[in-house]
């Protein structure tokens, strides 16, 4: 493991650790509760043990493990009332930025959201994949408001999230094609620009994850 750019960013070796072990909690390879020691993740990439540690302190910031006093770093359990409120938090967001973007929207704004929907299709067997697009969908729509502050809140949100819906995802049997379908019918009711439908159609998208 070594720096690296991506695009125009240097990515420290902090950031690369810190990327790799949230993908694994995300995807269950950390569990809730499991034990992250700071020597074993060290020696099995290879680094010293300095951007293993500042990478958990970021971990540790985001809510995704919790450091307790003599005993070391533990992923955190999934709290369905705190999940609850941060999907609420989400949909909230994401139907202002609706609100202050759909009666500007292009069929160019249409086209971008329709490849990422494109992709989904393709990706149906990968849902590690899908789980990326599904948060790229919804972030490009952040991203249009240009309101800064939706989208740090949003994206201090999404890894929780993603970890949650992992979680549910055997229970709940959604369908690799359902969730292209999904964000198919999301884009056409954009394209109706009907604001107050659009901002309904959304946070029933976005609670139905918690609400069943």
């Amino acid at each position: 493991m070594s720096k690296y750019t991506n695009g125009n960013t240097l990515v420290s070796l902090k950031d690369e650790v810190k990327e790799k072990l949230t993908e694994d909690i995300i995807m269950l390879k950390l569990k809730p509760g499991d034990r992250i020691v700071e020597t074993e993740v060290a020696k099995r990439l290879g680094i010293s043990q300095v951007p293993v540690r500042e990478a958990l302190r970021g971990l540790e910031e985001e809510g995704l493990i919790k450091t307790i006093k003599y005993r070391g770093a533990f992923v955190t359990d999934i709290n369905p009332v705190e999940m609850y409120h941060m999907f609420s938090l989400r949909a909230k967001i994401e139907t202002d930025a609706i609100e202050v973007i759909l009666p500007q929207l292009t069929r160019r704004h249409f086209g971008e959201l329709y490849d990422i929907v494109d992709k989904m299709k393709v990706a149906e067997k990968d849902y590690a994949v899908q789980s990326q697009l599904d948060m790229e969908f919804h972030r490009t729509i952040i991203e249009w408001s240009n309101v800064d502050v939706f989208l740090r809140i949003w994206g201090m949100l999404t890894n929780h999230i993603r970890r949650y819906i992992t979680l549910l995802n055997p229970k709940v049997r959604i369908l690799p094609e359902e969730v292209h379908q999904y964000h198919q019918d999301l884009v056409e009711t954009l394209e109706e620009r009907d604001v107050e439908k659009a901002k309904l159609v959304f946070k029933e998208h976005i609670m139905k994850m918690v609400e069943k």
